[in-house]
């Protein structure tokens, strides 16, 4: 597996989509296939419904507002909410808000300070879905870690 820097460099080179560098964005945008975001984006990041979608957030990256995608892979800051199937956070990567995933890779140097919550499939009961939510809430509490910035 390549390293996540050069992962980073091959997502860019193979992006369908990118804010540069030293570029700001105000409003939601909506994307299909790879999206990579080297500039600040001020509003939500949101993949095409039905797509399989990647969002990149690359080490001078920074988006404030929420992203929803197939595939999430954070080097930068994110102030808002993430929800995708698999969830990457590098080192550098800095995340205030919750985090909802099929499957994450944390970097022990990433910042974050949020909640850690496994995208699960609806449930028949009603009862273990609370019960379960009680559990993760508690379990995942201890998952926050100190945002230093």
């Amino acid at each position: 597996m390549p390293s996540p820097h050069k992962q980073i460099i091959t997502y860019r080179q193979s992006a369908d989509s990118r804010i540069d560098f030293e570029t700001t964005l105000e409003g939601k945008i909506e994307f299909k296939g790879i999206f990579v975001l080297d500039g600040i984006l001020n509003g939500d990041l949101k993949g095409k419904a039905y797509e399989q979608t990647t969002a990149v957030i690359s080490s001078r990256g920074k988006i404030n507002g929420n992203i929803v995608c197939t595939n999430a892979v954070v080097a930068g800051t994110v102030l808002g909410d993430i929800r995708a199937q698999s969830l990457e956070l590098h080192a550098g990567a800095k995340v205030l808000g919750d985090m909802y995933y099929d499957t994450l890779q944390v970097d022990p140097t990433a910042e974050i300070n949020g909640k850690f919550i496994p995208q699960e499939p609806p449930s028949k009961s009603g009862e273990a879905e609370a019960s379960s939510d009680s559990q993760n809430s508690a379990g995942l509490s201890k998952a926050v870690s100190k945002l230093r910035w």
